[in-house]
């Protein structure tokens, strides 16, 4: 069998390649304007619930629809529970029953996905979070003993 180059269709930089390069910048532009659609959102849903008597403190999801929170509300501490039927306190806190614990500072999603790259895709992110929170509290990771 021999071909003929004739008979291959040739790429126009015009025709072919050119509508390709401005479809790729097209998506790259929405996947951008994307992203920074988010961020306002995001500051103005937080700008929208800043309030100066009431802060939630912490909150901990006991299953889908059920959990816990700690509410500041007018400088007082409550413990309180909700489902989606109902919100019951259950204690108020005093700030001597409260630990200051130090917050597990959150990665970014780039620096996350740099070293998943970096270190290969059999990495999983949970464990990484899980041992950078182990570190924090006091604790070594097995794998940094070695």
């Amino acid at each position: 069998m021999r071909f003929h180059l004739a008979a291959l269709p040739l790429l126009g930089f015009t025709s072919d390649i050119l509508p390709l390069f401005f479809s790729l910048a097209a998506i790259v532009l929405v996947l951008y304007l994307c992203y920074r659609f988010s961020q306002f959102m995001a500051k103005r849903v937080n700008t929208i619930s800043n309030s100066n008597n009431m802060k939630v403190i912490e909150r901990v999801a006991l299953s889908q629809d059920k959990g816990l929170a700690i509410i500041e509300v007018c400088k007082k501490l409550y413990l309180i529970g909700f489902s989606n039927s109902s919100v019951e306190i259950l204690k108020e806190l005093d700030e001597s029953e409260m630990n200051a614990a130090e917050a597990v500072p959150k990665d970014r999603f780039l620096d996350a996905l740099n070293s998943t790259l970096k270190s290969g895709w059999d990495v999983k992110l949970s464990d990484a979070i899980f041992s950078k929170a182990r570190r924090t509290d006091g604790t070594e990771d097995k794998n940094e003993k070695k």
